[in-house]
């Protein structure tokens, strides 16, 4: 019984692997450069360094790991996490996060960020996005933006 388990266990494991990366294969990459700004909802990522701005609206939660400042005004759920994370539910206002190799990710009906620096943003769900010289949609299948300096 327990050989079992542990197979299924392990066979479950090979799946949603293999789910997550197919619906990162299928990903569009495209390049903006200087500032990223995306409203919508769904699920964004952002693995960079520099500073992002986020704009709470009640909805939703943002989890940060690995800023080395975090500057929040407004009213909501805030929480530590283990490993040194950080996350707000429900909160309205505004976050300001800096820092150097730190992962931001908003999941949520109403996703508003304006990130500048350098990394990868990736966007998966509903709504728009700019760059210094781009301007798009992100959907389901999601979108895979590098972020670069000018």
């Amino acid at each position: 019984m327990k050989r079992s388990f542990k197979l299924f266990s392990i066979f479950s494991l090979l799946v949603v692997l293999s789910l997550t990366l197919t619906g990162l294969a299928s990903a569009e990459t495209i390049r903006g450069k200087g500032w990223l700004y995306a409203k919508g909802n769904g699920a964004a990522t952002l693995r960079m360094s520099g500073q992002v701005e986020i704009k709470g609206h009640g909805a939703g939660a943002v989890y940060i790991y690995g800023a080395e400042e975090i500057n929040a005004s407004g009213q909501g759920k805030r929480a530590n996490l283990d490993g040194g994370g950080v996350v707000f539910k429900g909160y309205s206002g505004a976050i300001t996060v800096t820092g150097e190799k730190m992962v931001v990710k908003m999941v949520g009906t109403k996703i508003e960020f304006k990130a500048s620096g350098q990394g990868v943003a990736h966007l998966r769900g509903r709504g728009y996005y700019e760059t210094a010289h781009l301007r798009g949609d992100w959907n389901n299948r999601g979108l895979e933006i590098e972020i670069v300096k000018n």
